[in-house]
Order: structure tokens, then C-alpha cells, then sequence
């Protein structure tokens, strides 16, 4: 196993080279055939999944196992920057994960793309995010990871806004890579400031890439040498880079925007890798989070105020995705909920039954969108039970597990639970278990409108592929339910059931009696304009853009209009003096004359006022 830990990072070239290969080949008309592209993203992403098992088998066996590789990258003065990967538990976890979604996905795309006209750049897109990611997941220190962390962001752009003709696409695309920028750049500061306290104060150069290796003696030497102020200031910058990433609330609303792109897209961003990423930082920097519970209660809050908005906003949403989109919201709330209140580890398991889950659930999404004619409103679909019973079957093994009744997900779901009874936090318990009661009932909502009642006018047969792909993941969802740890309180196993039941009567309720049920205006404007989030947005970018415009007038008529003005006096004085250049030395004389006389005559002007208001005073 020993092989696979030291030649890991070549995961990280493996997709590179596969995705440099597939453009270079449509660049020169060399490949262009579907299947060699195929081929090459399959072979690429099965040789990162092989060394990923051989990685974690060793992880596994060796309990504690630490592994660091780095060479120099760049040097400045007396600053080095080094590349290379550290490898642990959570490393080999989180990449495995990431490479077992990411193949289920691409089998998925090449039946789902396959009438695109952009089929070879879409996989060439796919294999760069793989880059990026894996080289995130392996970095060893906050230096390497803000590099790939920006790479993730402009490859997910790709991604997203891949339909980029379209203008709607193209604009969820820049809002998406906007609001991740303004995490990007708190993140950032928040890196040099690190970097700056430990050589300021400590003058470790070494150090100042802040490497994961030395992360807990790292965190208590800058937690040693400032302030609470400062170090409170830190971590919030840092802490920043994962709110945008995960999608946490005030920087939630680009996810949703992510829905423009294609469903495959959805999956994967969704599941085990960009919004990932985000709460796979928080678990790096753990040890300096956890030295102030100030700082855990902040994570702690704005996950549970993640998860209640966003649940609350997917009660009424009609679009497949959207739905789906905030669910994918409130769960990455309950991660930072469990890292900020529980543990890493069980925050951890989380992501992972979610992961499985909700990339099952929007590759079915991608097949019911097919099914209805590309239509996403759930309003207009139904009866999908009788024509696509497998994805029905397996949509609710999904919706089951993210529900936490049974199988990976009930397992997650109940040590967070446990965890937060267990340590006292009786009101995040609470609205745990409310945003528990609205994922039942959005959910299965969900289902009724899609799977049950007339079937839907315009159904069109998808491909047995993309129908039968996601039964994959629904043996890793149902799998990982026989691996992870479970409660033997009964009535905590008791009160979950209940909530389940009742929010499940709910749903159905609600959809038998759909028609006849009265809206009140303001909660449900409330939860289908999602707190007004986009309007608060559009408000302040419209601000921004008024501001644009009156700086562009400034620009234009003041600063543009004296330059002109000052542009004209020279050329006006320069035409005048140029009729005095007559080649006559008599004109020559004559001139000095009088510039003689009129300085002369200023003069004794200037000389006669400052003797006149001398003699006044």
C-alpha cells in the first residue's frame, strides 16, 4: 500500500493530462470521436480511483497514519513556497469519496450529453474540475490550497455557465463566481494575516504556508500571541472562504444560481466536491477553530440559520432543481451545525450519506427532466411512478436516507442529534429537528407531485443508461448504513420515527388537497421568494450600477471635459504665439517691448495695492 501513499499526487496530473489530451486533440481535429473521449475520462478517473482505495485501505489499517511529500515551488527572499500532498484519514476519505461520485457522474454525462454539440468540451471541463479538486483535498498547506481553491471556483464557472450562449446561464454563472469571490478574498486576508502573526511574532518562516502537518502547534502559537480580538478577526476571515464555498448564509444564493447549468453538473457540484470543499476546510482548520467557542458558536450559527432559511424556502419552490438546490443548502447548514457543536468527525459522516444521496437524487432529477421534455416544474409532471418505476424506487431510497429515517443518512443524522442533547444544546436540538420535519416534507412533496397521480401528457422515454446509473450510488446510500456507527437510545430512535410520520402526513395532506389549500401571502412569499435574498442582491447591485454610472458621467463630462478644456487652451495658445514667429527682427523688438511695458506696468500695480493696503491697516 505503500506505493500507492507515495505516488498519490499523480491523481492530481492523471485528470490534467486527460483534460490538456482531450482539448489539444479538438483543437487539431485529432479526437473527436465520443467514445475515445469517453475512454480517456474513464481510464483517468479509474486509475485515480484504484489509488485512492490503495491510499485509504493504508489509512485504514494504519490508524493515525500521517504522510507528507512537498518540493519547492517558488522562493521569495527568504520565503519558500512548497507543492506536494499530505495525506491522512480525512484526506483519503474525502478523496475517495470525490472520485467514486465523480465516475458515477461521468457514466451518467456520456448517456446524458450525448446529443450535445459541445460533448468533448464538456468532458474536458469535467477532467480539469477533477484537477482541481483532487489537488485540493491533497494540499498540505493553506498556500497550495487557496491555488487549487481557485481553480475549483473558475473550473466550476466552466461548468455552470457551459451553455454560456444562453444569457440566463451566462449570468448565473458570474453571480455564482462573484459571490465566491468576496468569500475568496476574506479567505485570503485571513491566510497572510496567519502568515503574518506567525513570523511577526514568532519568526518562523517555515511556517508561513501554514502547513497542516503543524496545524494544532500552528493554532496555538497564533492563538498564544494575539489578541482575542485579533485571533477572533482571523478566524472569521477564514472562516469566510467556507461560507461562500458551502453556500452558508449571508453567500447562499449563488448555489441556486448553479441550477443553470447541466443536471450532471448539479450532481457534482452538489454532492462530494465544490460545496464540499468548503466544509472539508473547516474540519483542516479545526484545531485553531476549536480553541475559542466563540468561534464554534459562529459556525454553529450560521449553519443552523442556513439550514432553517433554506428549508423553509424549499417548502414551496415548483422547480425540480431549486428544490433540490436548497436542500443541499440546509444540509451543508447541519455540517457546519455538527463541526461547530459536535465534532469534525461526525460532520464528516454527514457530508458522506449526503454526498451518495444527493448526487443520486439529481442524477434521477436529470432523468424525470428528460422524461417531461426538458420541462423542471413539478407542477406539470406526475404519474412518472407507472413509466420509470426503478428511478422511482430509488428516488425514495434517496429522499429516505436524506430524511434520516433510514439507511447512511438516519445514521448521520442521529449522532448529530445524540451529540447536541449529549452537550447541552437543547435549542439547536430543536431546530434541528424543525428543519429535520420541513426535509420530510419538501422531499416527499417532491415525489408526490412527480412520481404519483395522471401521468404527465408529453412523457418522453429516456435512455435505459441514465435510468439504471443511479442504482449505483443507492447501494453506496444503503451500504455505508451497515458501516457507520449507530445509537441504542430507543427514544431518540422513537422521536425520530414520529417526526418522519408527521411530516410525511403533512406532505401528503398537502398534496391531496393542493388545490384548496389558501396562501398566506406573507409566509409564502417568504418561502418562494426565498427570504427575498435575490431582491436584496438585485437591490444592491443595483446601487453598485447606479454608482457605476455616475462615476462614468464624472469620468466622462468632468474629468474627460478639463482635460479637453486644458487640451484646447494649449492649442489656442499655441496658434496665437505662432503668428508672433514672423522671421522680423523688427517684430521680435517690438514684442520684447511690450512684454517689457506690460511686466513693468504689473509690477508697479502689485508694488502701488501692497503699499496702499499696508498704509490702510
Amino acid at each position: 500500500m505503500s506505493f500507492f501513499v507515495e505516488n498519490l499526487y499523480t491523481v492530481i496530473l492523471i485528470p490534467f493530462w486527460a483534460a490538456l489530451l482531450i482539448l489539444l486533440g479538438k483543437l487539431f481535429a485529432v479526437i473527436s470521436s465520443k467514445k475515445v473521449v469517453n475512454i480517456i475520462t474513464f481510464l483517468s478517473t479509474i486509475y485515480c480511483l484504484f489509488f485512492a482505495i490503495g491510499a485509504f485501505t493504508k489509512t485504514l489499517v494504519e490508524k493515525g497514519f500521517v504522510y507528507e511529500n512537498v518540493i519547492p515551488f517558488l522562493t521569495v527572499s527568504k520565503f519558500n513556497f512548497t507543492l506536494g500532498m499530505y495525506i491522512d484519514g480525512v484526506t483519503t476519505w474525502f478523496l475517495l469519496l470525490a472520485v467514486i461520485i465523480s465516475l458515477i457522474v461521468q457514466i451518467y454525462s456520456m448517456a446524458y450529453m450525448r446529443d450535445d454539440l459541445s460533448y468533448v468540451r464538456f468532458f474536458a471541463y469535467l477532467n480539469l474540475f477533477n484537477f482541481s479538486m483532487f489537488g485540493l483535498i491533497l494540499a498540505p498547506n493553506m498556500f497550495q490550497i487557496y491555488v487549487f481553491w481557485e481553480l475549483v471556483g473558475v473550473t466550476s464557472y466552466l461548468l455552470i455557465g457551459f451553455w454560456y450562449k444562453n444569457r440566463s446561464v451566462s449570468d448565473a454563472a458570474k453571480r455564482a463566481f462573484i459571490i465566491n469571490r468576496i468569500g475568496d478574498f476574506a479567505f485570503l486576508a485571513g491566510i497572510v494575516l496567519s502568515a503574518y502573526i506567525i513570523l511577526a511574532n514568532l519568526g518562523n518562516v517555515s511556517s508561513i504556508t501554514l502547513p497542516f502537518v503543524e496545524m494544532p502547534s500552528i493554532s496555538a502559537q497564533i492563538y498564544g500571541c494575539t489578541s482575542d480580538g485579533i485571533f477572533i478577526l482571523t478566524c472569521i476571515l477564514l472562516l469566510f472562504g467556507s461560507i461562500a464555498k458551502s453556500a452558508q448564509f449571508p453567500l447562499h444564493t449563488w448555489l441556486i444560481d448553479a441550477m443553470k447549468g447541466p443536471t450532471p453538473v448539479s450532481a457534482l457540484i452538489h454532492s462530494a466536491t465544490m460545496v464540499a470543499a468548503g466544509v472539508f476546510l473547516l474540519i483542516r482548520l479545526y484545531p485553531l477553530y476549536s480553541l475559542s467557542n466563540i468561534i464554534l458558536n459562529i459556525i454553529s450559527i450560521i449553519g443552523i440559520v442556513t439550514a432553517l432559511i433554506c428549508s423553509y424556502s424549499a417548502l414551496t419552490q415548483t422547480d425540480i432543481k431549486k428544490i433540490l438546490a436548497y436542500s443541499t443548502n440546509a444540509q451543508l447548514g447541519l455540517m457546519f451545525l455538527a463541526v461547530g457543536s459536535c465534532s469534525a468527525t461526525i460532520s464528516l459522516l454527514h457530508l458522506t450519506s449526503h454526498a451518495f444521496a444527493k448526487a443520486l437524487l439529481f442524477l434521477i432529477a436529470g432523468t424525470v427532466i428528460l422524461a417531461m421534455n426538458s420541462n423542471q416544474d413539478i407542477r406539470f409532471a406526475g404519474g412518472l411512478r407507472r413509466k420509470l418505476p426503478v428511478c422511482a424506487y430509488t428516488y425514495l431510497v434517496g429522499i429516505i436516507s436524506l430524511s434520516g429515517l433510514l439507511f447512511s443518512g438516519y445514521t448521520s443524522k442521529e449522532m448529530i442529534f445524540s451529540s447536541l442533547i449529549q452537550q447541552n444544546h437543547y435549542i439547536f436540538a430543536i431546530l434541528f429537528e424543525v428543519v429535520a420535519f420541513m426535509t420530510v416534507y419538501y422531499l416527499f412533496r417532491l415525489y408526490f407531485y412527480t412520481f404519483e397521480g395522471e401521468l404527465v401528457s408529453d412523457y418522453k422515454e429516456p435512455k435505459n443508461h441514465l435510468v439504471y446509473t443511479p442504482i449505483l450510488l443507492a447501494f453506496f446510500v444503503v451500504g455505508l448504513w451497515f458501516v457507520f456507527p449507530k445509537s441504542a437510545n430507543l427514544l431518540i430512535i422513537l422521536f425520530n420515527i414520529v417526526i418522519f410520520v408527521l411530516a410525511l402526513i403533512t406532505s401528503y395532506i398537502a398534496y391531496r388537497f393542493r388545490n384548496n389549500i389558501k396562501k398566506v401571502p406573507l409566509f409564502y412569499d417568504l418561502s418562494y421568494r426565498a427570504f427575498f435574498a435575490d431582491d436584496v442582491n438585485n437591490f444592491i447591485s443595483n446601487i453598485y450600477c447606479c454608482l457605476v454610472k455616475i462615476l462614468s458621467y464624472i469620468e466622462k463630462y468632468i474629468c474627460e471635459g478639463l482635460s479637453y478644456i486644458l487640451s484646447l487652451c494649449v492649442r489656442i495658445s499655441a496658434f496665437i504665439f505662432s503668428k508672433f514667429q514672423t522671421g522680423n527682427v523688427q517684430s521680435y523688438l517690438s514684442y520684447s517691448l511690450l512684454i517689457m511695458m506690460f511686466s513693468f506696468g504689473g509690477l508697479l500695480l502689485v508694488y502701488s495695492l501692497v503699499i496702499y493696503f499696508s498704509e490702510v491697516q
